[in-house]
């Protein structure tokens, strides 16, 4: 018995790639994993048979239901500042899923040519890594292409953000990723799989119709799903606080939002996601 990586996944086979040799085997999952309604997805490490089956799923550090991959580091999330027009919902609704799963986002806003809006110090000021980039000019990249080693990592963003712009510009700074710019630029009838490219120095993840996150939350995880919220709400009076209703005395959220330590647009992004999820 091997372990491996899940590389890939289509059609009910997948590409392990060995831990042991670095080779990549195709198999199958094993009946007893079906048994036990255990799906193996991208990301996964598992114990292995070469060229025969998957036996067992070794323990997952974090996993998406929609996309299905699992162990992933770091999420770039991409967003335009203008065309589509910039939105912070949208932004904290992908920032609250990731971190939710002790992913470390990374904020990329794109577009920067097209406008003089600017919304880089409003996330630094919150503890984000980001960067505003300028096609036209460079400007904005610094160490971008650095932060992708040694990681698995996702891109996410509407569609129109610019996201397989900005993986084709990064791989043109190395020639051995070239591949990667033809690999993102398939056409939209081709096959629906889940894949991980080898990519400066690391890994991404390739999926078709990556535009959104499953928003996978309960109103119980909600508090604690912004990494602010979770080590801020320590300080609440009680336990269970959903810094929703409760009385401004009682919740160190609503007091972070009074006092400028939390910004009060976030606050209100927060309010809309509960709501939606109370009236479930």
């Amino acid at each position: 018995m091997e372990k491996g990586k899940i590389v890939k996944s289509v059609a009910g086979f997948f590409d392990v790639k060995s831990f042991k040799d670095g080779e990549i085997y195709r198999v199958r999952g094993s009946g007893k994993l079906r048994l036990l309604d255990m799906k193996p997805i991208v990301g996964d490490h598992v114990e292995f048979q070469k060229g025969e089956l998957i036996h067992r799923i070794l323990g997952r550090k974090n996993f998406f239901i929609r996309p299905k991959i699992a162990n992933v580091d770091q999420a770039i999330v991409v967003m335009s500042l203008v065309e589509p027009e910039f939105s912070s919902l949208l932004v904290d609704k992908f920032l609250i899923i990731v971190e939710s799963k002790d992913v470390k986002p990374v904020i990329v806003l794109t577009k920067k040519d097209l406008t003089s809006l600017s919304k880089i110090n409003y996330y630094k000021d919150q503890g984000y890594k980001v960067y505003e980039i300028n096609y036209e000019t460079g400007e904005g990249f610094d160490d971008l292409s650095n932060i992708f080693k040694d990681k698995t990592s996702f891109f996410v963003g509407q569609t129109g953000v610019g996201k397989t712009t900005l993986i084709n510009y990064l791989a043109k700074t190395n020639f051995e990723t070239q591949e990667i710019s033809k690999a993102l630029n398939r056409g939209k009838h081709t096959t629906r799989e889940v894949s991980l490219i080898e990519f400066n120095g690391g890994e991404i993840i390739d999926t078709p119709g990556f535009s959104s996150i499953e928003f996978d939350l309960t109103v119980k995880e909600m508090p604690s799903a912004f990494y602010i919220f979770r080590e801020l709400g320590k300080e609440c009076k009680y336990k269970s606080c959903y810094h929703y209703n409760e009385p401004l005395e009682d919740c160190a959220i609503k007091q972070a939002v009074q006092s400028g330590k939390i910004k009060e647009e976030r606050y209100n992004n927060y309010r809309s996601f509960m709501a939606r999820l109370i009236e479930k």
